[in-house]
């Protein structure tokens, strides 16, 4: 694992610079291929196969939860169930639609509580694309709720940092996503190496999307 970390706003400089070449889509694609191939391992671990996984995916407004939709569309395609838990009242549009030409079943968290904490009840993995490294602390309703929700021997995958952490700091006094497995791009961010937020994070592994690192 990479020692290198770097601030958000490091990261967003970084970000910008790459994006002078490759394109948005080109890096959101390259993300959810890092964050698929993890979900893929930890399920071959905890049930042998993919076929009829059950994937509840929960998916914030930002690139984050755009990074998770696409994620969860090549879940989809590989032959798991997935549902993507819809926790605000927008997404990523571009994201969302491919989810959904995969078939991936949506659900509004905000419409249909229920349904949605069933979703995440019944999983057997939760991926976290809740929010992302630009975000303030802690989760408001529904995200925490579902958070609460997932089981205690549910697998969590958590896409860039586990939501509801201070991605510049090891503070981990708000309400936050708990990860068995973290999929971060680019480098490191303080929360994953710092405690105590860094006993949030499980497994962390560094993708490289194709931005440089400053």
């Amino acid at each position: 694992m990479s020692a290198h970390v770097m601030t958000v706003a490091q990261i967003r400089e970084a970000e910008g610079v790459a994006m002078a070449s490759v394109s948005e889509d080109t890096l959101m694609a390259r993300a959810a291929d890092a964050v698929a191939a993890e979900a893929e391992m930890m399920l071959a671990d905890a049930r042998g196969r993919l076929a009829g996984a059950r994937v509840a995916v929960m998916v914030g407004a930002g690139n984050n939860g755009g990074d998770a939709l696409l994620a969860a569309a090549r879940l989809q395609h590989r032959g798991c169930r997935v549902t993507a838990v819809m926790v605000a009242d927008r997404s990523h549009e571009r994201s969302r639609l491919e989810a959904l030409d995969a078939g991936v079943t949506t659900v509004d968290a905000t419409d249909y509580p229920h349904i949605a904490q069933m979703a995440v009840e019944r999983a057997d993995l939760v991926i976290d694309g809740i929010v992302g490294i630009g975000s303030s602390p802690g989760l408001r309703s529904p995200a925490d709720a579902l958070v609460a929700s997932v089981g205690a021997d549910t697998p969590v995958l958590a896409v860039d940092i586990p939501s509801g952490l201070d991605a510049d700091s090891g503070a981990a006094d708000a309400t936050h996503v708990r990860a068995d497995a973290t999929v971060t791009f680019t480098a490191l961010k303080a929360c994953l190496v710092e405690e105590p937020a860094r006993a949030s994070t499980g497994r962390v592994i560094v993708a490289d999307v194709g931005v440089p690192r400053r």
